[in-house]
């Protein structure tokens, strides 16, 4: 971490200035002509946890002092294109609105080449608060963090090269994902990470 940015290692949790830069940019993609919108989505990957309003999210999701834990499994990481989300009509998202997100932009730094995210901590703040708000367990700095190094480290050929406006855009959702006919906290709750290439 250095001020508002982090620097995400590719292959580990560190957050420091000897982080693993990623590998270059994915080849036939035009980073630069990448129109605001979802772009290159059969090459994504996304993170998806779940749990209940009475669970929360614990130490079986991510443990920082191990580095253990859902988040880092790979059960945890779906195939865009090919792994829809199994919403049902009654999905209380879908019918209350139950659903928050945020929006991160990393980067390739164009001195170093690593992969940087900017203020996620602020992010993770807005998304805390949204949770509380929408009656959905809040994760943890610490699990959000991992999760959006994950989301970027699944997808890190998906960086664009460093240049003006190019980012991989990230987006971390909380949504109820549980059937409930009545308004009350839906069952079964999603944490979800997806991204975007843009120029």
């Amino acid at each position: 971490k250095n001020g508002n940015i982090h620097y995400f290692s590719i292959s580990t949790m560190a957050t420091s200035n000897d982080a693993q830069s990623p590998p270059p940019p994915r080849s036939g993609v035009d980073f630069e002509s990448l129109p605001w919108n979802l772009n290159e989505p059969e090459a994504h990957k996304y993170i998806r946890l779940t749990t209940t309003p009475a669970d929360g999210w614990t130490a079986s999701h991510y443990d920082p002092s191990s580095d253990s834990g859902l988040a880092v499994n790979p059960s945890s990481v779906h195939p865009y294109g090919t792994s829809p989300l199994p919403l049902f009509p009654s999905t209380t998202s879908l019918n209350y609105g139950t659903t928050i997100w945020e929006g991160l932009k990393c980067y390739r730094v164009p001195s170093t080449g690593r992969a940087a995210v900017f203020r996620p901590d602020k992010n993770w703040a807005r998304f805390a608060n949204g949770a509380r708000a929408m009656c959905l367990p809040p994760p943890s700095l610490d699990l959000f963090l991992r999760c959006v190094q994950r989301a970027v480290t699944e997808n890190a050929d998906l960086i664009p090269p460093a240049g003006e406006g190019m980012k991989l855009y990230v987006r971390p959702m909380l949504l109820g994902s549980g059937q409930q006919l009545g308004l009350h906290p839906s069952p079964e709750i999603s944490l979800l990470f997806y991204v975007s290439p843009t120029g």
